[in-house]
């Protein structure tokens, strides 16, 4: 059976009927039937003990929680801190939860917040976070002060890395061995690149788990993740392959999720060096490249052709008014040849005797090898001699950061916090992550004025601007949106998969009885 995100309403309203009902059965009964234990996921990323050195899976878990969550319609929301008032330009006010407690039986109040968060601001994860003070005013209520008007604050705190440790979990030279925070698993055993074991949080403030314990295994083989789901080893297997889709829907023992998350599958250019220092080049690629082939030959269908950074689907920061489908391979030959690469009567394009070769560097995941292959024939129609190399992701982007070259295709979330300031660290010229090289003057004006302000409608147009001058220009070429797909076994009730991957859920999972 196969759900997409529009299922997940129903499905939520539909589990707190039944979590009502079970409430109130279980009311009239004894308690002394045997709890289930265990609830098994694998993946395929390794995790890490310490929040600022890629902590994502921790807070995937339950095991750790942010002042800030984030809510199924992609925006700020409670977590630690039940809400916030931004008191003026500078100044913002978070009130805390007041009977969450610890892992390690610490009560959790303002002056551990403040100690946890000041670790996390001096980091190099928030370098491009521009807070200045984090001070506890109470036991309950801490304000964070900016350098600059920062109307992100909210969602950048929402960030894994802004997680909220115990002041014990944090070692006397600032490092993190033993992430102690209060969700609702703690963390039991941790085997480095291969296993996190969780155990129930009995104090934990909110939704109680079924189940005692949790593991989350690295399971880096697609084929291998598959066959322990159907071989009962994995309750939950993440990050599968979209060509599985098919054959999970014909499994009756195996439930199929495929929610849109804000995530794109994207080339990145080198738009300092030949030949994508013209913006012809790039316009030429974005028009070459036909997504909607791509997403029903390759991809059956389950993520649509995209030129945006974000999904309509998730949420209202994208601009609607972006065209999907591009011109069309003429379009593209026409751009090429207005560029100077002309055709022989080999139907080869060259310039000043320079053939128009390319490399595009990817690493091997979310299907990028084989859409890559699909772009390498689509390109190669229009004139592009395509080679595709695949390498690790971290010596992939190791090789982009050191030099020119011509393009990489990966993939980003791009909500990974929930706020399109996200678009400062794809295209502003000096604060982007993305190797392009890309600089727009009027685009850096438009970012930083959107910072700054904190009217929502008055940073819609701006950031609206910014997706039509960034698709116009192509320092980038968006080919699809991306939808996660996690398999369960038959049997597993509650899960909601989160539109921005920030959790699991796993307190909310109950198993048939």
């Amino acid at each position: 059976m196969t759900h997409d995100s529009r299922d997940a309403v129903n499905r939520r309203t539909a589990l707190k009927t039944t979590l009502g009902a079970a409430t109130l059965a279980v009311a009239g009964c004894l308690s002394n039937e045997p709890e289930t234990v265990g609830f098994r996921v694998g993946g395929p990323w390794k995790p890490s003990r310490d929040p600022l050195d890629g902590g994502t899976m921790l807070r995937r878990l339950g095991i750790t929680e942010a002042l800030v969550t984030v809510d199924y319609d992609a925006n700020p929301a409670s977590g630690l801190a039940t809400g916030w008032e931004r008191l003026d330009d500078h100044q913002w006010q978070f009130d805390l939860l007041e009977d969450a407690t610890f892992h390690d039986g610490a009560s959790f109040d303002a002056s551990a917040a403040v100690e946890s968060l000041r670790r996390t601001v001096d980091s190099s994860a928030f370098a491009a976070v521009p807070v200045e003070t984090v001070e506890a005013v109470d036991e309950s209520t801490v304000t964070v002060g900016t350098e600059t008007p920062f109307s992100p604050l909210p969602a950048h705190l929402s960030r894994h890395e802004a997680v909220i440790l115990s002041p014990d979990a944090i070692d006397d030279d600032g490092s993190v061995t033993d992430p102690i925070s209060t969700g609702p698993f703690a963390l039991e055993s941790f085997q480095s690149g291969s296993m996190v074991s969780g155990v129930r949080h009995d104090e934990y403030y909110g939704e109680t788990p079924e189940f005692e314990s949790i593991r989350y295994e690295v399971v880096a083989d697609d084929q291998t993740r598959r066959m322990k789901l159907e071989n009962d080893e994995l309750e939950m297997a993440t990050v599968l392959p979209h060509e599985m889709v098919d054959a999970f829907e014909a499994d009756d023992e195996i439930d199929v999720y495929t929610p849109v998350t804000p995530r794109i599958n994207f080339l990145t250019f080198d738009t300092t060096s030949e030949p994508f220092d013209d913006e012809r080049v790039r316009r030429a690629v974005h028009h070459a490249v036909d997504r909607e082939a791509i997403t029903e030959s390759v991809l059956g269908g389950i993520l649509d052709p995209t030129v945006s950074p974000f999904s309509p689907d998730v949420t209202e920061w994208a601009n609607l008014d972006l065209e999907v489908t591009a011109a069309g391979p003429d379009r593209a030959r026409s751009l090429l040849s207005d560029a100077g690469w002309t055709t022989d009567v080999d139907d080869v394009r060259t310039r000043d005797g320079k053939e128009l070769s390319v490399e595009f560097f990817m690493f091997d995941a979310r299907s990028l090898p084989l859409i890559a292959q699909v772009i390498q024939n689509q390109l190669a129609a229009v004139g592009f001699d395509v080679n595709l190399t695949t390498m690790e992701y971290s010596a992939m982007a190791d090789r982009v950061s050191q030099g020119s070259f011509d393009g990489y295709f990966t993939s980003w979330a791009t909500l990974w916090y929930p706020d399109p300031d996200r678009l400062t660290e794809m295209f502003h010229s000096t604060n982007a992550t993305l190797h392009h090289g890309y600089e727009n003057d009027q685009v850096d004006e438009l970012l930083e004025q959107a910072r700054e302000l904190s009217d929502r409608e008055e940073r819609l147009d701006r950031y609206y601007e910014v997706q039509e001058i960034v698709v116009e220009e192509a320092p980038i070429a968006v080919i699809t949106d991306y939808s996660n797909v996690y398999a369960t076994a038959n049997g597993v009730n509650g899960f909601d998969p989160h539109p921005t991957e920030l959790r699991f859920g796993l307190e909310s999972i109950e198993f048939d009885s």
